[in-house]
């Protein structure tokens, strides 16, 4: 037996000596040799027992002292009760504990004798979570006092045995064997007392043996993602199944036995720090707070933490620290994860999909599927493989000074970060410095020694850009052009295309495209409908920078994907997801997009009359802008996509685009089209005048100068633009193949009259 050692000094050290011990308490004394420690008032040594000796008021007392036996272990201990046990008067004994405290959130193991069944059973505390594993026999210690031995031993492999002696006869009786690792180590040992006014002197304790070896972990320290979060629960009402409280589960996904001693979680407002616990490979544990625990014990492993995080509903920034402040896991969650409308209300948690893909974020997380709302202490409802096998891509880069330009990628990087001579800028720009912008590990900061001039137009291309889990940069997506960012005017930016009314399968989306010279950041932007030149409905573009380049196609929608599977041909990178686009009514609507002083920079009314008369079907056919420099609201001046290009241009130059270069006043373009099907379908009818304010009239006659059509009657002119011809006539049918006169007339107030004749050809496919 050795020297008594004092608690802080045990838990610093954890002397090996402190593993086994034995107390007769024939000394007279408890609290040296082996020193116990806790209520000391309430307890005294009489006759070489250990007697509790309390004020007569119904209250709890413990002591402990220090022993770490648990491999090979046993322990023996008397007890003599002098009332008939029952659910307000029992003894606890504690085999193991890594709390000194015995009255406290603690794990280890316990012998309970009495209780309503008056039986000698072991329990396991995870936290304050209290199971019993061995449920002894019942009525084995009952009448109107009670002298029981009991004996408990522990092979190194977790296998508990449970005995009593009734009577201490000699004869042990088991009370029954399981095989338990929850905990695999212990600090302290120790007895408590449940009582109630009358039995508050009624208890003794005797003839301690506990022999064994201490717990050697043979873990190694945990590295970054060996232990990973796996399930969340942030809004727990409405009751699907769960318990109402919150709780997140942990997965040990390492081959490693981890010790969370001294580990912490938070959210960056509350701290909880774990205790010791021994977490196994392929293990599930769950956190909540220390109230909530009781109530997911059936679940599985569960620590109640005394200063559990509130886990935000919308979302939160969770963090798991190891005891020496390293990074083990983070996640950054957002209720559009639940990817289901009606689940993220509430009662469902989310589920990581694929451990093996622990830095997939989004895209590895959804609502649970379990009828009960989902799997806390096990494995996930949604499990499945979902592995990353392709690298992260370079989003934006935005300077947010002339020093400071910020590259934002689509999913969590490498912690390491690349070197300097990683990032190539044209026209050059020497790197100085490179660092992460947040815990996030999604963008860039890069410094550069030069700062970057206004109107000037640079490209950076990034490599040896790796994702969480080890894969390089996308080859087509290493490269992003920046400028800096100018204030944005009227028309600068345009509505380029509509899709307002589309398949059942599909998502409406809207494109607009940077008209201008300029750098322009969308960040604070919104999209609206406009009537009666007021915005209403407005709806967030996005709350980060976003930076539209000159002559830069920008399509939004709140599904991207959904359009990209729509339409093959849809550039990727040039789309914008959020999280609502302002009402697109199918048969009549309006859109108006507005910088973040909510003042309006274009808008576009519509109908679903602006569709080709030979479109007999416009669901998922897109509206497209014909010309940048016609107004958007000038109804000729919107075309249905072509069906060559598939119905819709997302992302890239719309189908109906024609050149702005104008020859002569009147010109035909082009001179031969295909109505319906081809490519052109339409022509137009382009004028340019040196003054505006001229009167049209336009037509088209067949070869026997019929009238076919009339585009325009008295129609006041600007200075330049054009009309367009489907190729229909006056009544909506399809026209004939052949020649056909574009007869133009125009005069002005001084009475000056001028006449074009311009032929078209009407061809068909052969």
């Amino acid at each position: 037996m050795c020297k008594p050692c004092g608690i802080v000094a045990l838990l610093l050290n954890a002397h090996v000596c402190l593993a086994q011990f034995t107390d007769s308490f024939s000394d007279g004394d408890f609290t040296n040799n082996p020193a116990w420690w806790g209520d000391n008032a309430k307890f005294t040594i009489q006759s070489s027992q250990l007697r509790l000796s309390a004020p007569a008021v119904t209250d709890v007392a413990y002591l402990s002292l220090a022993s770490q036996a648990m491999e090979n272990a046993s322990w023996e201990f008397t007890v003599y009760l002098d009332f008939d046990p029952s659910g307000s008067n029992f003894a606890d004994v504690y085999l193991a504990s890594d709390q000194s405290v015995l009255t406290t959130s603690l794990n280890g193991y316990f012998v309970r004798i009495g209780n309503t069944s008056d039986e000698v059973s072991l329990y396991r505390q995870s936290g304050i979570t209290k199971t019993k594993i061995i449920d002894g026999l019942d009525s084995r210690v009952t009448g109107s006092s009670v002298l029981v031995r009991v004996k408990a031993i522990r092979s190194n492999t977790g296998s508990w045995q449970l005995f009593s002696d009734v009577g201490v006869s000699g004869t042990y009786t088991s009370e029954g064997t399981v095989t338990d690792n929850a905990h695999r180590a212990s600090l302290f040992n120790g007895v408590v007392c449940m009582y109630s006014a009358t039995r508050s002197d009624d208890f003794y304790f005797d003839d301690f043996i506990v022999t064994g070896d201490p717990y050697v972990d043979p873990s190694t320290p945990a590295d970054y993602k060996d232990i990973i979060l796996t399930e969340l629960f942030a809004d727990p009402s409405p009751i699907i199944g769960l318990p109402d409280a919150e709780f997140v589960e942990l997965h040990n996904r390492s081959t490693k036995i981890i010790n969370l001693s001294g580990w912490t979680f938070t959210d960056g407002g509350s701290t909880g720090t774990l205790p010791g616990f021994l977490i196994q490979p392929q293990e599930y544990l769950i956190l909540t707070s220390s109230a909530s625990a009781p109530l997911f014990s059936s679940f599985g492993l569960v620590i109640g933490l005394s200063n559990f995080p509130t886990l935000n509903n919308a979302g939160d920034n969770l963090v798991l620290k190891r005891n020496d402040g390293l990074l083990i896991d983070q996640l950054s969650y957002t209720d559009g994860w639940y990817k289901d409308d009606d689940k993220r209300q509430g009662g469902y948690t989310l589920e990581l999909i694929d451990p093996a893909n622990p830095c997939g974020e989004e895209s590895n997380w959804i609502a649970s599927e379990a009828s009960t709302g989902g799997t806390p202490g096990t494995q996930n409802s949604v499990h499945a493989s979902k592995p990353d096998l392709t690298g992260p891509k370079l989003l934006t880069a935005i300077p947010e000074s002339v020093s400071n330009i910020i590259l934002r990628f689509d999913e969590k990087l490498s912690e390491e970060l690349p070197a300097t001579t990683d990032f190539n800028i044209s026209p050059i720009l020497s790197v100085s410095q490179v660092e992460f912008v947040d815990a996030s590990l999604k963008s860039m900061r890069l410094q550069v020694s030069t700062d970057v001039l206004a109107g000037m137009s640079y490209t950076v291309k990034a490599q040896n850009i790796y994702d969480c889990n080890g894969n390089v940069i996308q080859e087509d997506f290493d490269s992003a052009i920046f400028g800096l960012p100018e204030e944005a005017d009227s028309l600068d930016v345009v509505i380029n295309e509509v899709l307002f009314n589309p398949r059942p399968t599909g998502v409406d989306f809207v494109e607009v495209y940077n008209n201008s010279s300029k750098f322009l950041n969308v960040k604070n932007w919104t999209l609206a409908n406009h009537e009666n030149g007021v915005m209403i409905n407005s709806r967030s573009i996005t709350t980060s920078d976003f930076l539209l380049p000159p002559g830069q196609y920008v399509v939004f929608t709140e599904d991207m994907d959904v359009v990209i599977g729509e339409y093959s041909k849809a550039v990727e990178k040039n789309f914008l997801e959020v999280a609502d686009l302002p009402s697109l009514n199918d048969d009549e609507g309006s859109i108006a997009i507005a910088n973040e002083d909510n003042e309006r920079i274009d808008s576009f009314s519509y109908t679903d009359n602006f569709h080709s008369v030979f479109i007999d079907d416009d669901e998922g056919v897109s509206l497209e802008r014909i010309s940048f420099l016609a107004p958007s609201q000038q109804s000729s001046n919107w075309k249905s996509a072509s069906s060559t290009s598939g119905f819709a241009t997302p992302g890239y130059l719309n189908s109906n685009t024609h050149s702005e270069q104008l020859t002569g006043k009147i010109t035909i373009s082009p001179e031969v089209f295909e109505p319906v099907s081809g490519q052109p379908n339409f022509t137009q009818i382009q004028y340019s005048f040196e003054q505006g304010g001229n009167v049209a009239n336009v037509r088209i006659l067949d070869f026997q100068g019929r009238e076919v059509k009339e585009l325009a009657n008295n129609a006041t002119l600007g200075t330049e633009g054009f009309f367009r011809w489907d190729g229909d006539t006056e009544h909506g049918s399809k026209v004939r193949t052949g020649y056909y006169i574009v007869w133009v007339e125009i005069f002005n107030a001084n009475g000056q009259v001028n006449t074009f004749r311009k032929r078209v050809v009407v061809a068909a496919r052969q």
